[in-house]
């Protein structure tokens, strides 16, 4: 039984976490409370629930039932040990104990919070949907639907609707559903809410999710804007001399830093690099234009390098990246679960046997093709995560695999990658878990660059001062981190881009810190659609100028001056290499990969 079908079967005994509390009281606005709405769905009555589920075995199946009481109503565990792709496979069901006219406006109202969720930001997903019982499940029948996605924390959702028709007590239905993981979420404080026509739809709640620390004039975002002009720049001094050595005043000066000290970078897809079309002509484009560090999304992972077609289509998009001046970063070597490998090792019956010396192979492969090419390697994926490998194998192997990486290609920065951090209430118990991993990797001889942290983030984003507090348990030991695959999968465009502001600026602020790589950036060619700072029209969403304000306009010093009496022009700039431009009179001079690291730097062009 793997670590997570243990919580799993556990989270019916022990509901109530440690870092999580029963929720508070909600009581509704008094202007909300003045118009008397009435619930049809008392507490008294929410025991009479059916159960539906159609997705799991008998002999391990789902369940949903009461597990306590609070506020005076009761609190629901759902669990299912199994997600699907049918959304509705798994459900609870209650049937409205009183009538609803056409045009009521109608509030339903509960609390939800991930006990245990199978995915990289830990949040639980499911469905709610307000319909007239008997309903075949056609969209244009529904009063309300609503998909949601939850954290650790009770998080309130408010859904409120204007009543299609005419409904007789217990002629309507509301169903919870949570299909999506393998997962177990509890729900309370169910109500939901008639108001007739006593209160206007817009005067109802509705949720929408935001974070501690997202205002204007927040005191973190202050200190960590600081911290980057600390630890982040350096001064810079220009000197401009003729052949003789005597300064030249008045020369124009201009420093443009082309490649930062710090990796900011997206994963790409092979196959858009490769393709012939105006999309993927866009696609290109803007990989140039965007980011000066990339990883192939899918292109090295162990069952495609198997396949020609797409090892090639690797191998040609790593080619054009380099062309394009990009460092190129390798994902992964190792995922150790059989969903991950090769299909044919993952059907084998001698699987297990054999794992240990197909993966040496493997990493000899792909390390050989792709000598000097790549700035390092995700040698190992989510081990701790996934256990497969490790019932065949000791998890000591783990380190000879580093061992075998850095042999192959000795330039290479080593990262272990892994989720479940900076990104929930419950990160520091995973960070501890990747810690422990860690040091068992180093004690058995693996030199560890990197942390890489997947940071994969859903609609309850964590606050800043929490991620910043996260990072410095991440660094303890004295290691770089990365965040590797960033993402925020959410509707909402406003909050996605504040939250990737301040995402950016708390991780850039913080000292151990030394890349950020978001997890695409198309929503055409990107695993959470929603994520995708560019729509699939090409259209910018707000991330979009995030990128371009901070990444690329903020933090990517430019430079335009006249050297003074001394032939010095003096500034601050962003660590890394710059392109220098001298001219005066005619006469330019151009120096090229000129570095400023944390300290002062000189450059000195001659102007002949």
């Amino acid at each position: 039984m793997t670590r997570f079908a243990r919580a799993l079967a556990s989270a019916a005994l022990i509901a109530t976490p440690a870092w999580a509390q029963d929720p508070a009281p909600s009581p509704l606005p008094p202007q909300l409370a003045a118009a008397k709405p009435v619930d049809l769905l008392p507490a008294a009555d929410q025991a009479r629930f059916s159960f539906n589920d159609t997705i799991n075995a008998k002999d391990a199946p789902g369940s949903f039932k009461k597990v306590r009481d609070a506020n005076g109503r009761p609190i629901f565990l759902a669990t299912t040990p199994k997600g699907s792709t049918n959304q509705y496979g798994i459900g609870a069901r209650w049937l409205l104990s009183g009538p609803i006219q056409e045009g009521d406006a109608v509030l339903v109202r509960l609390k939800a919070r991930a006990i245990t969720a199978r995915q990289e930001t830990g949040e639980a997903e499911g469905l709610i949907v307000i319909e007239p019982d008997g309903a075949g499940g056609g969209a244009e029948q529904r009063d309300a639907t609503q998909s949601f996605s939850v954290g650790p924390d009770w998080t309130t959702l408010s859904i409120p609707f204007v009543a299609k028709g005419d409904r007789a007590a217990g002629g309507e239905r509301l169903t919870v559903m949570f299909a999506n993981l393998p997962q177990s979420i509890e729900f309370a404080d169910l109500e939901v809410l008639n108001f007739g026509k006593r209160a206007p739809l817009a005067a109802l709640p509705l949720t929408s999710f935001t974070y501690a620390g997202r205002e204007a004039d927040a005191a973190w975002r202050r200190a960590a804007l600081a911290r980057i002009d600390a630890i982040r720049t350096a001064p810079m001094v220009i000197r401009v001399v003729d052949r003789r050595g005597q300064p030249v005043r008045g020369a124009k000066v201009e420093a443009a830093l082309t490649r930062p000290e710090f990796l900011w970078g997206s994963s790409v897809s092979a196959e858009k690099l490769v393709e012939k079309s105006p999309d993927a002509d866009r696609y290109r484009r803007l990989t140039d234009e965007l980011f000066d560090t990339t990883v192939i999304e899918n292109g090295f992972k162990w069952p495609r390098w198997r396949d020609a077609k797409y090892r090639r289509n690797a191998m040609q998009s790593l080619d054009w990246l380099l062309a394009h001046g990009k460092r190129v970063k390798g994902h992964t070597l190792v995922w150790p679960a059989w969903k991950f490998s090769p299909s044919d090792i993952a059907r084998d019956p001698d699987r297990g046997a054999k794992i240990g010396g197909l993966v040496t192979a493997h990493i000899k492969d792909i390390t050989a093709a792709t000598k000097g090419k790549l700035i390092g390697w995700d040698v190992i994926n989510e081990a701790v995560h996934e256990e497969d490998y490790w019932k065949h194998l000791p998890r000591e192997t783990a380190a000879d695999w580093f061992k075998l990486a850095r042999a192959h290609d000795p330039a290479m920065q080593l990262t272990f990658n892994e989720y479940g951090m900076l990104n929930r209430s419950s990160s520091p118990m995973m960070i501890a878990q990747v810690l422990d991993f860690t040091r068992m990797l180093k004690a058995n001889g693996a030199q560890v660059d990197v942390l890489g942290v997947q940071a994969h983030v859903g609609q309850t984003p964590r606050p800043p001062v929490a991620v910043l507090s996260d990072l410095d348990l991440l660094a303890v030991d004295g290691q770089q981190v990365q965040i590797t695959e960033y993402d925020f999968n959410t509707r909402d465009e406003a909050l996605q881009a504040d939250y990737t502001r301040d995402f950016l600026i708390a991780l850039y602020s913080h000292k151990s810190v030394t890349g950020f790589i978001q997890w695409g950036f198309w929503q055409k060619a990107h695993w959470k659609p929603d994520a995708a700072m560019f729509r699939a029209d090409w259209s910018e969403k707000p991330s979009a100028q995030v990128w371009r304000d901070y990444v690329l306009g903020r933090w990517k010093t430019r430079v335009a001056a006249a050297t003074d009496a001394q032939g010095v022009v003096r500034a601050t700039g962003h660590r890394g290499w710059y392109r220098l431009t001298a001219s005066v009179g005619g006469k330019a001079k151009t120096v090229s990969d000129w570095r400023l690291s944390n300290t002062a730097g000189e450059a000195r062009i001659v102007l002949d």
